[in-house]
């Protein structure tokens, strides 16, 4: 990776890129969108209407 520091553009450091993986870990998770939501709504609804009787 490369990094642009005080006017050069240089490779990152193994400091500097343990510190990029780190903080990309610390992030909280991406929340799922409506759709996302919405169909597993209606799966979850489905499964319930069949019985219980799903692949899931």
């Amino acid at each position: 990776m490369r990094v642009y520091d005080n006017g050069i553009y240089r490779d990152a450091t193994a400091a500097e890129l343990a510190e990029l993986e780190a903080m990309g870990q610390a992030q909280p998770p991406i929340p799922p969108t409506e759709a996302e939501r919405l169909s597993a709504l209606e799966a979850a609804m489905l499964e319930l209407m069949m019985g219980g009787t799903g692949d899931g």
